[in-house]
């Protein structure tokens, strides 16, 4: 009796202890956070990572387009960091890990895992150099990975790739519907997977310096992909590319009434991109830029190829002002990026640069021909997909639209409008068209064409071509800066000297005689 007087109590005073304990936790959660997020929210934001949008210095430095006003740039070469995708790629292995939970270890996400992967750390390759792969993202384990030596970073990421469309293959024969998140493909695994393997053909042209190489066997690797396109389908239209679609008001492009009286004259084409369309008598000049406004004035009829003039990147900014304002330049098209929030789409990676690809293989011997037939087929197919993106015809003709007067997207302004003929067969004629064969003049018809496809698309990719190639011809001068010479690579990112010096400096000096140069070149470019 006295000792069940005693336990009693005791009894009362453990669970009023474990009450206590329990609601102590409860008050460290967080009921606002979530403790768990859906793969497929995860995925959106990886998807809008590897989004490169017009308007920016990548554009300049591809010598696309020059600033001629101080106040809103330069068209230097002062390169500083490189892209840092490790956040990106942190929440890349948060979605595994949460589509995981739900699913079987092959799931959609998981698969196109492989794929991010593959993209950024090639990307971050590309603009720098040696990074960090094999010993990255471990967290608290590791806060100093080892850098990789890009061949290693590249072996890497083909493998990656490879792996993927192996995956993709699997989920497609079991017609699993799990993806959700995709504003790219609206969830299409087939799409995905072609991407995947015409990603790859941009990889193995950056490695065509490496083709003596035989543990990267770039030719073989690039021969099978185009041959077995069963196994490794790719691209077979437009439709099938990987494009940033702006919607208005929650992705306005870039360029849009919002900002035409503050920057629409600050901006004019290059002579890089207008001298090599005009060069060529290439309609797509109408498009995308306007003829000069002071040799219309003195005579020029605007439909005239000779009326379109850009600047040289290489010249003075100041010069350049007065050039620009005095209408000696031509400016972008104001009708065709300004008139309303939506533009164009910003192709990312695309059937036309595939097809130049390929193109560029057959002239350089790694295979005979592919689906679409020769050198010469895959060349045209090119021309003829960017064609199709302006919305120019084959035969007949097309409206060009040029500024007369007003603001575009208001009331009062007023554009000038002239047809345009096109007849392809015509322009294709012409002795700089027509595919010289597959020797170093086909192999620079090629490349132009791929430069003129990229333009305003793809980021980085036009200038990792001049990198490797040399074409087409850039220039330089003291509105370029960095002593006349084009940068070669990006600078590692600042944390990096701080946080992980000793395998920062030694990659430094591996690569670049201890300095983190940009005017060095890196392994991928010799």
């Amino acid at each position: 009796m006295k000792l069940s007087k005693y336990i009693i109590p005791l009894i009362a005073v453990i669970l009023t202890a474990t009450a206590c304990k329990k609601s102590f936790n409860d008050l460290n959660i967080n009921e606002n956070k979530p403790a768990a997020v859906l793969p497929s929210l995860l995925l959106n934001g990886i998807l809008y990572n590897m989004y490169d949008a017009p308007y920016s210095m990548n554009e300049r430095w591809c010598q696309y387009y020059c600033c001629n006003y101080d106040y809103y740039g330069n068209n230097r070469y002062d390169l500083g960091s490189g892209d840092n995708y490790y956040a990106t790629l942190k929440n890349v292995i948060k979605m595994k890990e949460e589509a995981i939970k739900t699913a079987a270890d092959l799931n959609p996400y998981s698969a196109l895992a492989k794929f991010f992967n593959a993209y950024f750390f090639a990307k971050m390759s590309l603009e720098m150099g040696d990074i960090p792969v094999t010993q990255a993202l471990q967290g608290a384990t590791n806060f100093t990975p080892v850098y990789d030596s890009q061949k290693k970073v590249f072996q890497q990421v083909l493998s990656w790739l490879d792996s993927a469309n192996t995956d993709l293959t699997k989920l497609i024969a079991a017609n699993d519907q799990t993806l959700t998140g995709d504003f790219y493909y609206s969830n299409n695994l087939a799409q995905w997977q072609k991407l995947v393997n015409t990603f790859r053909l941009r990889v193995l042209i950056h490695l065509s310096k490496k083709t003596d190489d035989a543990d990267l066997n770039v030719k073989q690797q690039f021969a099978t992909i185009v041959a077995n396109t069963s196994k490794y389908p790719v691209m077979e239209d437009a439709s099938d590319n990987l494009q940033f679609t702006f919607l208005h008001p929650t992705n306005n492009y870039p360029m849009n009434p919002d900002n035409f009286g503050f920057d629409a004259l600050r901006y004019n084409t290059s002579a890089t991109y207008v001298g090599l369309l005009t060069q060529l008598r290439d309609p797509r000049v109408f498009v995308t830029t306007e003829p000069a406004s002071a040799l219309v004035a003195a005579g020029k009829s605007p439909t005239s190829y000779d009326a379109f003039v850009g600047a040289n990147p290489g010249e003075d900014l100041g010069a350049m002002y007065i050039k620009a304002n005095g209408g000696q330049y031509s400016l972008i098209n104001r009708k065709h990026y300004y008139e309303t929030y939506t533009a164009e789409p910003s192709i990312q990676i695309g059937f036309a640069e595939m097809c130049f690809n390929i193109a560029e293989a057959i002239n350089r011997g790694w295979l005979s021909n592919g689906p679409l037939g020769t050198a010469e087929d895959y060349y045209k197919a090119g021309i003829k997909a960017s064609f199709a993106f302006y919305n120019i015809p084959e035969s007949g003709s097309f409206v060009a639209y040029f500024l007369k007067s007003g603001s575009p997207g208001s009331t009062n302004v007023v554009y000038n409008k002239y047809n345009i003929p096109v007849d392809f067969n015509a322009y294709y004629s012409q002795t700089a068209v027509q595919y010289a064969g597959n020797n170093a003049t086909g192999l620079t018809q090629i490349l132009n064409q791929r430069y003129l496809a990229l333009f305003r698309h793809s980021g980085l990719e036009s200038w990792f071509t001049y990198r490797r190639t040399g074409v087409p011809a850039f220039t330089t001068g003291p509105g370029t800066g960095n002593s006349g010479r084009i940068a070669m690579r990006f600078q590692y990112p600042t944390s990096e000297r701080t946080a992980n010096t000793t395998n920062y400096t030694q990659a430094l000096q591996s690569q670049f005689s201890g300095n983190d140069d940009i005017n060095g070149l890196m392994w991928i470019a010799k």
